[in-house]
């Protein structure tokens, strides 16, 4: 029998211990961003607090929060806490601005990241000579790349296929004996849906066995549908691109929440409201900090993701605490396609089309897949070429917010938005499908 655990020194350690060296963590992060990193060092000294005063856990609440916007004023080189020549990767964090927010990652941040996914996939039941087919997107972002290295490090074999050619990813599936995938669920739901049109039952004909699933919310009914289209267990694992994710939480064969790696990272369940702490089990924000980063500090960094932090055992033997279902966002942002997108990034962008009022984003999902329209009226007076506008301001929203939206320039008042503030309205028909719905246990 295969062992049960990747590491099991660190996955089962008692909670003190995990505590004891998160406390020394804790100092250590916080001196080594005050010395290098610009950003924390004046936020810190606004603050009035200096390194010395973090001598216990509890002392991070001392801290102040970062948040998007904080990170946002910090390109290119503020969060940056190394010397520009160990760093040896870097990505990146969208803003509600055009500017990205530079992940700088050294070879001690992308061996850690290695170990985490490794752990994940061996968590869910992969092992050597296993095909893992990634399709979850590789670039700038995180996605892709943190499973890739999981993968080698475990002994997985990874096809880092990205996101489309389905057909392809179909028959990779088939032809291969892929046992495991990691993608977008909506994607997935996708890729199952065409290989019915196909006349292929990937439930019953293929070797699958596994799903990672993340980069957008997800509904234990969505979850069920995946595992019953594509004959797998499906596991939801949770990244930000901030921190090097995924590889930050992932479900184990329990699937009673996300164990998180209490020996990488310190998560925080915070009143949105107060930015007092939740107790244990109680609904908040989650508030992360990444413990053991070489190239980027990112402390206290507020997700405004919704959920529940609990430390109870789990069955499965690993002590790290559990982030329950993400249950929403207190932000406002959308999530497209796995993107996190902010309304107000889309409304900077029609304020730079002077003959643009008042529009109306619509979210709606056709096989699984997102599709995002954005309606437009005419400013007052404007004399417009609705054809032409409509393809100036996809390129622009395209260009802004990386999603390609379907946009339509309609008569001035049809939308009903005149003098509204702002002047901009969304409809998610996503949530009543019940894709994005909760349930218990998760």
């Amino acid at each position: 029998m295969t062992r049960p655990y990747w590491n099991r020194a660190l996955e089962t350690m008692p909670r003190e211990r995990l505590e004891k060296m998160q406390a020394r963590m804790l100092r250590e992060v916080v001196e080594r961003a005050y010395r290098k990193s610009i950003f924390y060092r004046d936020l810190y000294r606004d603050a009035g607090i200096m390194p010395s005063d973090i001598r216990t856990l509890e002392d991070v609440r001392k801290l102040p929060f970062v948040d998007k916007a904080a990170i946002a004023s910090t390109y290119p080189f503020g969060m940056r806490m190394c010397d520009q020549a160990k760093v040896r990767s870097l990505h990146a964090a969208t803003t509600t601005t055009r500017h990205i927010v530079p992940i700088f990652a050294t070879a001690l941040d992308l061996d850690h990241w290695a170990e985490r996914c490794a752990r994940i996939l061996w968590m869910v039941g992969l092992r050597p000579g296993d095909f893992l087919q990634n399709a979850f997107r590789f670039g700038l972002s995180t996605g892709g790349v943190g499973f890739h290295l999981g993968a080698k490090r475990a002994g997985i074999i990874s096809i880092p296929a990205s996101t489309g050619g389905t057909d392809r990813q179909i028959d990779m599936i088939m032809d291969l004996g892929v046992q495991g995938i990691a993608m977008m669920p909506s994607y997935a739901l996708y890729l199952g849906l065409r290989a019915q049109e196909r006349g292929i039952d990937l439930a019953g004909e293929s070797s699958l066995k596994v799903g990672l699933f993340g980069a957008e919310p997800t509904s234990v009914r969505m979850k069920r549908r995946l595992a019953e289209l594509l004959g797998l267990e499906a596991f939801g694992e949770y990244g930000m691109n901030e921190f090097l994710g995924p590889g930050m939480a992932c479900q184990c064969a329990v699937k009673h929440g996300m164990h998180a790696w209490a020996d990488h990272y310190l998560v925080e369940c915070i009143d949105p409201a107060t930015g007092e702490p939740m107790a244990e089990g109680e609904p908040g924000e989650l508030v992360w900090t990444w413990l053991n980063a070489e190239g980027t500090a990112v402390i206290r960094y507020r997700s405004h993701d919704l959920s529940e932090v609990t430390w109870e055992p789990c069955p499965c033997g690993r002590t790290h605490p559990r982030v329950r279902r993400i249950s929403g966002r207190n932000d406002g942002a959308l999530s497209i396609g796995g993107y996190i997108v902010y309304p107000s990034k889309i409304a900077h962008v029609m304020e730079l089309f002077p003959e643009v009022g008042t529009f109306q984003v619509i979210l709606d999902s056709v096989k699984g897949l997102d599709c995002f329209t954005i309606m437009v009226e005419p400013e007052k007076g404007a004399e417009v070429d609705p054809v032409r506008l409509a393809g100036r301001l996809q390129s622009a929203v395209k260009s802004y917010v990386v999603c390609t939206p379907m946009v339509h320039v309609v008569p001035r008042g049809s939308l009903g938005l005149v003098g509204a503030d702002p002047p901009y309205r969304i409809i998610d028909y996503r949530r009543s499908s019940g894709r994005y719905g909760g349930a218990e246990g998760e």
